[in-house]
């Protein structure tokens, strides 16, 4: 049979007055494209296409100042290109200090980051003893409605603070976040007031929350909760203070009881799938105005970094320049790259570094 078409091709050539040459670049080429795509093998964030790689040369002068509790040390060798992303910032835990920022006081829209603030309230609701991992809460019609992203919660069904923590966290529901809320305080408006004042006495000045799931803040006639890369780091360093938090954040997966039904879902932060046991957090978000965004935090030979990603067009960008952040900053302090075994020597040497610096 494909004797017989390769003759029928040759005649068609023949007949037409086609050259070898161009009927290759009209048949064959695209062909061999098509297989190409098919073979090559996938790609882990932060080994694609350049976009947002940091420069190479950590050989800058550092510019060192105070700013509130944290240092700012900005090395201007660890720049991006300014059309990938709104804002961020890369910030070292173990000397507590800035490395790279772009305008990170600019208020933009958080998406789902905003249910950090809610896991942060709600952990300290359970380390408080007002409520318990296993305390059961009836899922209310109100919650049943969200929609977006969610875990399907059916009104009167049963499920427990730690059920909802774990569909906010690892799924992004945009229901669990919201019954949390609504349950915790009486009402959602009530939680809402709760986050903004921890806001403040967080010193989050910048930062309004007008849900407790980031969902568009159209649908009530209100704005989109806001924040900005500083605050956002303020919030971060407040999660790395419950070891819990960690734990459910970086997990890759995780069995999550709706009320009705054990559904399985993968972390809405492919990093840590990507990079186990060295990303371990925190969360993504994405709606149309905020655009993609990430806050995640590496542990790297026992030395702490957190990247801040927000306003970038994709989440493979987005990721990418995670990635690339953490690589590049962790490579000029001499711990090489994610996913990258050290030499004996090296885990000597930082060994000894963290020691003196009292890693986090």
């Amino acid at each position: 049979m494909l004797f017989y078409t390769c003759i029928l091709q040759m005649q068609y050539l023949k007949k037409n007055n086609v050259s070898l040459l161009k009927a290759m670049r009209n048949f064959i080429a695209p062909i061999i494209v098509v297989l190409l795509i098919l073979l090559l093998p996938g790609r882990m964030p932060g080994m694609g296409y350049g976009n947002g790689i940091l420069s190479n040369d950590t050989t800058g002068v550092l510019r060192t100042k105070k700013s509130n509790e944290f240092s700012i040390a900005i090395d201007s060798t660890l720049g991006y290109s300014e059309k990938y992303m709104r804002a961020g910032l890369i910030y070292d835990v173990n000397t507590n200090t800035i490395v790279w920022q772009k305008q990170m006081k600019t208020q933009v829209p958080i998406a789902s980051l905003t249910k950090m603030m809610v896991a942060l309230i709600t952990i300290e609701d359970i380390k408080a003893g007002v409520i318990d991992w296993k305390t059961p809460v009836k899922v209310t019609k109100e919650a049943s409605l969200v929609m977006d992203s969610r875990v399907f919660l059916k009104e009167g069904a049963i499920v427990t603070v730690e059920d909802l923590f774990e569909a906010a966290m690892i799924r992004s529901g945009n229901d669990a976040a919201f019954l949390l809320a609504q349950w915790g305080c009486g009402t959602e408006d009530y939680f809402v007031q709760r986050m903004n004042e921890k806001a403040q006495e967080l010193g989050m000045k910048n930062t309004r929350f007008w849900n407790s799931n980031g969902l568009p803040g159209i649908q009530k006639g209100n704005k989109d909760n806001y924040s900005t890369a500083e605050d956002l780091l303020i919030l971060a360093r407040e999660a790395l203070k419950h070891p819990e938090y960690i734990e459910i954040s970086s997990r890759e997966k995780e069995t999550i009881h709706n009320g009705y039904n054990q559904l399985e879902y993968e972390n809405r932060n492919k990093l840590v799938k990507y990079y186990k046991n060295e990303i371990d957090g925190l969360k993504t978000g994405y709606t149309k105005n905020a655009k993609t965004c990430i806050v995640a935090t590496s542990k790297r030979c026992d030395h702490r970094v957190i990247s801040i990603v927000l306003g970038v067009e994709s989440s493979t960008t987005r990721n990418d320049i995670a990635v690339n952040m953490f690589n590049n900053y962790y490579k000029s302090i001499g711990l090489g790259v994610l996913g990258q075994e050290l030499e004996p020597v090296v885990d000597d040497e930082c060994t000894e570094e963290t020691t003196e610096n009292g890693s986090n």
